[in-house]
């Protein structure tokens, strides 16, 4: 399975870097596939290049969705928290033929 991870910008490096946040790690990322990159901004990062730009909120999601797993991987059950934006409704269904 491969997974894209969401990365914050701390510094741009001309013409086509950024070093970014990776949870206290700095790490260098391939930024030519995206336009008009600020500082501050959150993208998408796989295998060392980001692969689209997203909101602060939408990374939240995923950096919660992943402590979720890591956190029941080392057996802890209390991870509901971490899913706040799906624990109070119901999950879409798939259609039916």
């Amino acid at each position: 399975m491969c997974i894209a991870l969401p990365l914050k910008i701390t510094q741009l490096i001309p013409p086509h870097q950024a070093v970014c946040d990776a949870g206290g790690t700095p790490q260098t990322v391939d930024i030519s596939l995206l336009d008009g990159l600020c500082v501050g901004d959150w993208v998408s990062v796989h295998r060392g290049m980001a692969v689209t730009r997203m909101t602060e909120a939408d990374a939240r999601l995923i950096l919660d969705a992943l402590s979720a797993l890591d956190q029941v991987r080392a057996g802890e059950t209390d991870v509901d928290h971490l899913f706040a934006d799906l624990v109070d409704r119901e999950p879409p269904r798939p259609p039916t033929t």
